[in-house]
């Protein structure tokens, strides 16, 4: 049996390794290595900090393992950085681990340090921009766009701020409008890294459309400055609407200079400035005021038939250049004009 088998044995020995050539070469032929650029995953940061758009997007490794292996899993690689490493500024930190390989795949990283770019959140106040299209039947007048809110406060890292301008609606139509309508608009999307603040979801968009020679005896005056009372004379007062109008109606006629210095429209201006820790108080949001209106004693018998808006939005904000003694209330309460009135307001009248 031995004969057998020793039998033209350098045939058979050359038979056995040729097919050990051939299983090696199969197997190697299953390994792939090949270089890939990963995404990198950042944390959250607390506070006002969020990572910079310029910061390092992708991060080269070396893959290596078996082809199926190496092709499925590296769409499912990422690199990680920890919060614990990055400070404000420009951070040169090392990955802290990459996730989404199995053990069959050996991960080799091509690059020692990730640049990470910490920025500090800042806050942006984005204003409504409101056009209109179509002209009004003849004898109709409108007032407004009364906006609300008139502007809307984000926040967000300040490269990203940058981008972000006016927020802009489709034109609104005046065709044929006869009676006062009011619009709805949702916020358009944002980038992901940036907030509205108030939670304000959507813009209410008010259009007061009048009949400018309707009603004998009826009048419709436009532009009607707003004072703020007894404003903090440390603050400066932002209306969302820096006017009113006033339709009226009076059995007698009435001259335009007449109801121009008999009507005033106010606003309470509580909020006061705290000179020890140099904030608003009770706190810097916006707040809602309604208008009140003053007739002088000449127009007693004036029936006012609506104030338009009735309320408006109020943003205090401490005067740049404010005494720095401050602090101090205004004397006895007395009336601060926040805007400088008309001295030529519109007066629609009957004829």
């Amino acid at each position: 049996m031995l004969k057998a088998i020793f039998n033209n044995w350098q045939a058979k020995l050359g038979s056995i390794l040729l097919a050990i050539l051939f299983y090696v070469n199969l197997q190697n032929s299953k390994i792939l290595v090949k270089e890939i650029n990963i995404p990198i995953e950042y944390p959250k940061l607390g506070g006002s900090l969020a990572v910079s758009k310029s910061s390092d997007k992708t991060f080269p490794v070396k893959v290596e393992g078996v082809r199926e292996y190496v092709n499925y899993y590296s769409q499912f690689l990422k690199a990680h950085v920890s919060a614990s490493d990055l400070k404000p500024g420009e951070n040169s930190v090392s990955l802290y681990r990459i996730s989404g390989a199995p053990a069959g795949l050996r991960i080799t990283k091509l690059k020692d340090k990730v640049k990470v770019i910490v920025e500090s959140n800042s806050g942006k106040f984005l204003p409504i921009d409101v056009k209109f299209t179509g002209d009004l039947p003849p004898n109709y007048v409108k007032t407004g766009p009364f906006v609300s809110p008139s502007v809307i406060h984000v926040s967000g890292p300040p490269g990203v701020l940058e981008d972000l301008g006016r927020i802009s609606f489709p034109p609104i139509s005046l065709k044929d409008k006869t009676e006062s309508f009011t619009i709805k608009h949702k916020l358009p999307d944002f980038p992901a890294s940036v907030k509205v603040r108030e939670n304000v979801k959507e813009i209410t968009i008010r259009v007061n459309i009048f009949a400018s020679a309707s009603n004998a005896g009826e009048t419709l005056l436009l532009g009607i400055p707003i004072k703020c009372q007894s404003l903090d004379k440390n603050l400066e007062a932002e209306f969302s609407e820096p006017e009113v109008s006033v339709k009226l109606q009076s059995k007698t006629p009435l001259k335009s200079i007449q109801v121009i210095k008999g009507l005033s429209a106010s606003v309470v201006c509580s909020h006061k400035y705290d000179s020890k820790t140099k904030k608003i108080l009770p706190d810097n949001k916006p707040v809602f005021a309604k208008i009140k209106l003053t007739k002088a004693p000449a127009l007693k018998a004036v029936d006012i038939l609506g104030v338009f808006p009735d309320r408006i939005s109020i943003l205090y904000k401490v005067k740049p250049d404010k005494d720095k003694s401050g602090g101090e209330e205004g004397d006895n309460g007395e009336e601060e004009n926040t805007i400088e009135p008309d001295s030529n307001p519109e007066l629609l009248e009957e004829e």
